[in-house]
């Protein structure tokens, strides 16, 4: 209410608080964003980096030719073929970009969905530089026929798949978030998103029904690495904020 002023007939409007910001205080703020953005570009570009280094398989055509085609990714790294240190040295880069990416990301505050998908990448990574170091032992069988069988199972096939489960929790709750996002802003990102895990999915599973290092089984599988690649370059992308429709409550 307006206080009467003493002495006077007049009435009064009280000082009110001041609620803007003033310029010093602006500043700072203005001044973070394009640091934010900076660190969100250097992070992207790691995890493009990333994303290209784990899908090598098409450097067979011009180093493997006698596998390219015909046999599973995992032939390429067999330590009996030519060039494999080329693909295991590229795993081990994707791991490390990876690596980077969620070191950059993960702050003390982080928790929450975005903590889980950060975790869940670090381990795409780190299980995918592991398994490229881990000799993929054939014995006296062919690496074209070693990398095809699915039984015993070896610690290839354990790293592998640990690596792949975790890219899938990953890019799932990256799904669940973006369309939580997209009922107040609409975004074509879930749709892609839905699409890649529909492909990604029916490749793998064909890459298992064929149990074999044929034509088929070889294609679908460069299929399955292809949109594993894209699929953690967008999951890199939705933990870094840089999709507004994967913009996480807790980031």
């Amino acid at each position: 209410m307006p206080d009467r002023a003493v002495g006077t007939g007049t009435l009064t409007r009280p000082a009110e608080a001041e609620t803007r910001p003033g310029p010093g205080s602006t500043s700072g703020s203005a001044e973070a964003r394009p640091r934010r953005a900076r660190g969100r570009a250097v992070s992207l570009w790691f995890a493009g980096v990333g994303a290209v280094a784990y899908c090598s398989w098409p450097l067979a055509f011009l180093v493997n030719r006698s596998l390219a085609g015909s046999a599973l990714a995992s032939s390429f790294e067999s330590r009996s073929e030519p060039f494999a240190w080329l693909f295991i040295l590229l795993d081990c880069v994707a791991g490390l970009c990876i690596a980077v990416v969620c070191a950059r990301e993960l702050r003390p505050r982080v928790g929450g969905a975005l903590a889980v998908v950060l975790l869940a990448y670090a381990a795409f990574g780190a299980a995918t530089a592991v398994d490229a170091v881990v000799p993929l032992d054939c014995g006296s069988v062919s690496a074209q026929a070693c990398a095809g069988q699915l039984w015993p199972i070896t610690p290839d096939d354990v790293l592998t798949g640990t690596a792949v489960f975790a890219l899938f929790v990953a890019a799932v709750t990256v799904l669940v978030q973006a369309v939580r996002r997209a009922r107040e802003v609409p975004s074509r990102v879930p749709v892609i998103m839905m699409l890649i895990l529909a492909g990604w999915s029916v490749s793998g599973l064909v890459v298992l029904a064929a149990n074999t290092s044929g034509s088929l089984a070889a294609v679908c599988q460069y299929a399955f690495l292809t949109l594993t690649a894209i699929l953690s370059f967008l999951v890199a992308r939705g933990a870094t904020g840089a999709i507004g429709a994967t913009r996480f409550t807790d980031a």
